[in-house]
């Protein structure tokens, strides 16, 4: 009996441990994310700007183009409706990288004190509301709001938040019973292995592999000279475009450029 309830002890503590070592390096993963968009951030949107003015100047082309085959007048108004549906994908995503950037920007950076505060304070909730160790959270609203409040500011590195959240969590869990319930993990020995297998997978992809890069400095300068390239390429095709513009405009096809 007593080596039943050692080993069930034992994956207990192992499935805990892998779950703050998964948890920390999708933290990881975040920053580096967040470093990443921080080196290369201006470079990415110059690039994705230049690029969306491409694809709008070629859709506006092509719808011209089509018209004039069909020997029909262009409809200003069908064209702007056209082409502000076809962007809108692209402006959308423009505008979540624009805050992602800033975002990012605006990111401090902790001591190391206070990034060993945010560890264990992390660790001291996740013992006591993750709802992968005490699965009853998942069923409470005000605890999973909370949880995922707790998520937010550690992968921020936001001790402030964190102090507070440790005191609400406790406040929230007088009014429970969750922390005298005895935890059991069905199927533990399955969830550890894929817990294993999610971390193999968090440190050899992207964002978590960015760190490789950010470390390196002649690797930060071979790819702001890859994004400079990229850059200028678009930039000539975008004079291209406007040359075939300027040819539709020759040719009687009236224009408003910018596009509204």
């Amino acid at each position: 009996m007593n080596n039943i309830v050692t080993e069930k002890k034992s994956s207990y503590s192992l499935y805990e441990e892998l779950i703050n070592q998964r948890d920390r390096y999708k933290k990881d993963a975040f920053q580096y994310e967040r470093g990443y968009v921080r080196e290369f951030g201006e470079l990415i949107l110059a690039v994705f700007n230049k690029k969306i003015e491409c694809i709008e100047k070629k859709k506006v082309i092509d719808f011209c183009q089509k018209a004039i085959n069909r020997d029909e007048p262009i409809d200003q108004n069908k064209l702007n409706a056209y082409i502000k549906e076809e962007m809108a994908e692209f402006t959308e995503k423009l505008h979540h990288m624009e805050e992602d950037y800033r975002e990012a920007k605006s990111g401090g950076v902790i001591s190391e004190k206070d990034y060993l505060e945010v560890k264990r304070i992390y660790h001291r909730i996740v013992k006591r509301i993750h709802p992968d160790i005490n699965p009853e959270v998942a069923e409470n609203e005000d605890l999973m709001d909370l949880w995922n409040r707790v998520v937010v500011a550690y992968n921020c590195n936001d001790l402030q938040a964190l102090q507070e959240l440790e005191f609400l969590v406790a406040q929230a869990l007088k009014d429970t019973d969750i922390e005298d319930v005895e935890v059991e993990i069905p199927n533990i020995e399955e969830k550890i292995k894929a817990l294993e297998e999610e971390i193999e997978h968090i440190i050899s992809t992207v964002p978590y592999i960015y760190k490789f890069l950010l470390e390196d400095e002649d690797a930060i300068s071979d790819k702001k000279l890859e994004l400079s390239y990229e850059l200028k390429e678009y930039e000539k095709y975008c004079e291209e475009l406007d040359k075939v513009l300027e040819a539709l405009v020759i040719s009687g096809v009236t224009m408003l450029w910018p596009m509204n």
